[in-house]
């Protein structure tokens, strides 16, 4: 999973996204859990937690999948913030190289 660094806005919801790669085509259907922790970053005022399950169809060259993210913003001076998206539970013979990626909300008050 790659990170995700973004400039949090002053208001509504910005979203990060995060990336998912696969290293090959799959050859069977494959699929990965993920949900959010806080690190800095705190659910529900800074970021809107989100878990579910991404999949990867069989056979097809999709290789990539997204997890998205709202970050909450606001006109508050702070520090940049960190949040995580942790992945876990791999079927169809996947293996997790990097299990976490960073959400980095970049203050711009």
């Amino acid at each position: 999973i790659h990170n995700a660094v973004m400039k949090e806005g002053n208001r509504g919801f910005t979203l990060f996204v995060f990336e998912v790669d696969l290293s090959d085509v799959p050859l069977a259907k494959v699929s990965v859990d993920y949900s959010t922790a806080n690190g800095t970053a705190a659910a529900p005022s800074d970021y809107v937690s989100t878990s579910g399950t991404l999949f990867f169809p069989k056979g097809l060259p999709k290789k990539k999948g997204f997890i998205t993210v709202k970050v909450k913003g606001d006109k508050t001076p702070e520090p940049n913030e960190t949040f995580f998206v942790n992945l876990s539970n791999p079927s169809g013979n996947a293996v997790i190289d990097d299990p976490q990626g960073d959400g980095i909300i970049k203050n711009d008050d």
